[in-house]
């Protein structure tokens, strides 16, 4: 595409550093590096030595200067990066000298407008656009990882294989419509059947993908449970290597949910120290088992602690009780604690596998760090998770609804006309909603486009 304005801004982290960028991009780009190199012709990715000066020729910095031309560069369109001293007054002033330049429609950058450019100028896809600003922003291994793995173009090959099979669906179904075959026969219903149950498995997995994605992404939940007076709070105070959670010998001195983040093998993790569950007229205490509840049913890890005196069966009396039931995908690790106070523990004859501990000696707590690592690793599963975000889960489920609405459609009527219009309709949404992702047709004045590139920073 062609801008009209060339545009510069510093690249690099605001504040002082041992290097600073300054990035220039558009159709005066090269202009700017004739006038700064004092050169009638410069080559192309060389790296030019040279002095800065100011508009009264007196030297500012020593500099690097490498020249882009189009449309090998990141824009797409002819650029220049300017490494100096990372000083930030001597950037800026670097920044206004060029400015002070009469180059016809110079203006600083605005907000992701390199990378914007970039994508419009099909360098890269919308995904990757994102994928590089959560580059930017990541806060892990993990979310540097998937960054990369988007950046590399996994997922836009997963939904760029969706696109072509509904678009080379839709293509017969067309036919079908202007040759007026509505009554079309019954091996073509079957192949037609069979060909978007594909793309809905195809969908599905995706989709699953990205659910996964977004729940870690928030945070893996682990909740301590258990009776009051079992060391839930003094776990959590282990676990967090925090006093944030109050310890008494006093029942229900945990009233309200306590929550804590921490990392545990790079991954964002919310640990949940909760009120006692038990009978109790307190009306305050009774609020906090009622969150407590709610909060086990979004947990992916549940830490169910017991007393040494208490018995491993009672532990399903009470998850019956307070009507909780462990789904497949959430784990539930079961210690007894105080271990310290049992005096025969030859006694202790258990039937499922219990972690037994003692917080206050620090007693078999590196075989419960243990295990909940194994437990997060088997929830986050590392391998080919690419980066995904709360947009692309909007469009992947729209996309799921109109596959699924035909395949019933067609599975519930074998024998009977379907309105090929309506499948028509249906999957020309599902390609729109698949290019919305990839950012495919779509264009500058989009305003889901504008919303993306403005949380990018502005030399970006």
């Amino acid at each position: 595409m062609k801008f009209k304005h060339t545009i510069i801004s510093q690249s690099t982290a605001i504040g002082n550093a041992g290097i600073g960028i300054i990035r220039i991009s558009g159709k005066n780009s090269y202009n700017i590096t004739k006038i700064i190199l004092n050169k009638k012709k410069i080559k192309n990715r060389y790296a030019y030595f040279c002095k800065f000066k100011n508009n009264k020729k007196k030297i500012i910095d020593h500099i690097i200067l490498i020249f882009y031309k189009k449309p090998k560069s990141y824009t797409g369109e002819d650029t220049l990066e300017i490494q100096c001293h990372g000083g930030q007054k001597i950037i800026e002033y670097i920044i206004n000298q060029i400015l002070k330049l009469k180059i016809k429609n110079l203006r600083i950058s605005k907000p992701g407008e390199f990378t914007k450019r970039a994508f419009l100028n099909n360098k890269i896809d919308l995904i990757q656009a994102e994928s590089i600003n959560n580059l930017i922003n990541a806060n892990s291994e993990n979310d540097i990882n998937s960054s990369i793995l988007s950046l590399e173009g996994h997922l836009t090959k997963k939904i760029k294989k969706n696109i072509n099979i509904i678009n080379n669906i839709n293509i017969k179904i067309l036919k079908y419509i202007n040759f007026k075959e509505q009554n079309i026969t019954k091996k073509k219903y079957k192949k037609l059947y069979n060909k978007l149950k594909k793309i809905f498995y195809n969908i599905n997995k995706i989709l699953k993908k990205i659910k996964k994605n977004e729940i870690i992404k928030e945070g893996i939940k682990i909740i301590v449970i258990g009776k009051p007076n079992t060391g839930k709070s003094s776990l959590t105070n282990y676990l967090t290597k925090k006093n944030n959670s109050i310890i008494t010998n006093i029942k229900g001195t945990t009233r309200d949910l306590i929550k804590e983040y921490i990392y545990i093998n790079n991954i964002c993790i919310e640990i949940i120290d909760t009120t006692g569950i038990r009978k109790t007229k307190n009306k305050i205490e009774k609020i906090g088992i009622k969150k407590t509840i709610k909060e086990i049913k979004k947990s992916k890890i549940i830490i169910y602690i017991i007393n040494y005196k208490e018995k491993y069966n009672k532990i399903l009396k009470i998850f019956k009780k307070i009507k909780i039931k462990i789904k497949k995908h959430q784990k539930l690790i079961i210690i007894r604690n105080k271990i310290d106070l049992i005096k025969n523990k030859k006694n202790i004859k258990e039937k499922i596998n219990i972690i037994n501990i003692s917080i206050k000696k620090k007693k078999g707590l590196k075989v419960l760090l243990k295990k909940i690592k194994k437990n997060i690793k088997k929830i986050n599963n590392n391998e080919n998770k690419f980066y995904t975000n709360k947009r692309h889960l909007l469009l992947i489920k729209k996309t799921f609804k109109n596959i699924k609405y035909i395949i019933n459609k067609i599975k519930n009527k074998k024998n009977t006309i379907i309105d090929l219009n309506i499948i028509n309709k249906k999957l020309y949404n599902s390609e729109k909603n698949l290019n919305n992702i990839i950012g495919k047709k779509i264009t500058t004045k989009n305003k889901i486009i504008n919303k993306i590139f403005k949380n990018f920073c502005i030399g970006k």
